[in-house]
């Protein structure tokens, strides 16, 4: 669905994007410089309990000065409303599923399906998408963007530029299989980024000031703002990225922290059941940097507890 088409060159308007079908509507600043230039999709709040890059979202629609901007930048400040107001981590209380696992969406699918499709609706107007995250309520990392790999072709190849001009110091590449916003974009052919900063619910100002930062770091490298990006020559980028699920439920204890290194088969934690018998003790899949860690005592199925970037 298409929003805005009816602005001039210039201006900067608010609005809210109607999803079909549900009572949802998800509110959007649209600002569109004096001279052409490319189409630049920011979006925030994929995941409701991520503050910061909500929070980031809107800080960057209210900098945003048509008169200097080349293009246009299009911010939608609150991608899942139901999960922010209900306080919902990772799922959408309107149908039980994670948004960031449903794109580029079905129109005619579950809530989730609808509200992915409508945005990616707004990313096919775009040259360019930039997904701001922060860290759920019960996650705890160290900030890293997320890029596909150069190998599948131009935008992917531009992904990584961009993830590398945002100037959080991990880069981490995936082979772009998966239904996250970026993965399903580059598929699509649009150039895309995921960046987190930010952790457990917090609404850290130092990682809303990083998120504000690498946007209009990215506007500047893509030519949308004028100079160039910042420079950021420590980058450390990371080719797997090793996911740990919950085989059963149970009461987690971690026993490593984010930014640690840690060793193939070390344990990462213990699942207990409720009267603190043993269930399973959580190895560690490779070596490398402990990049998240799940911070909540109570523990469902296939939830996720820790992954490692090597």
């Amino acid at each position: 669905m298409a929003i805005g088409s009816g602005s001039t060159l210039g201006r900067k308007l608010r609005g809210v994007l109607a999803v079909p079908g549900i009572d949802v509507e998800i509110p959007y600043t649209d600002a569109r410089g004096l001279a052409d230039g490319p189409t630049v999709l920011v979006t925030g709040g994929v995941h409701g309990g991520e503050y910061p890059g909500i929070a980031a979202a809107v800080e960057t629609a209210r900098r945003l000065d048509p008169a200097v901007l080349r293009g246009r930048v299009l911010v939608v400040h609150l991608t899942n409303p139901p999960a922010f107001w209900g306080k919902s981590q990772y799922w959408n209380p309107l149908d039980g599923r994670n948004l960031n696992r449903c794109f580029p969406g079905d129109p005619e699918g579950s809530a989730s399906e609808r509200m992915a499709a409508a945005v990616f609706g707004l990313a096919r107007e775009a040259d360019y998408w930039i997904d701001l995250h922060g860290g759920d309520i019960h996650e705890a990392l160290v900030p890293f963007s997320n890029c596909v790999d150069s190998g599948l072709g131009s935008a992917g190849e531009v992904s990584r530029r961009m993830a590398e001009a945002y100037g959080i110091p991990r880069v981490i590449t995936s082979d772009g299989s998966g239904a996250c916003t970026y993965e399903a974009a580059v598929r699509a052919g649009i150039p895309a980024i995921l960046t987190e900063a930010g952790q457990v619910g917090q609404l850290d100002q130092a990682c809303v000031r990083m998120h504000v930062d690498g946007v209009e770091n990215v506007l500047r490298l893509v030519g949308v703002l004028p100079g160039a990006p910042a420079p950021h020559p420590d980058l450390v980028v990371y080719e797997n990225f090793d996911w740990v699920r919950a085989a059963s439920a149970g009461l987690w204890q971690r026993r490593v922290e984010p930014g640690q290194t840690v060793r193939a088969g070390e344990v990462g934690g213990t699942l207990t059941d409720v009267y603190g018998d043993l269930v399973e003790e959580v190895r560690v899949p490779a070596d490398g940097e402990l990049i998240f860690i799940a911070t909540s005592l109570a523990i469902g199925r296939d939830d996720p507890l820790l992954a490692v970037a090597h």
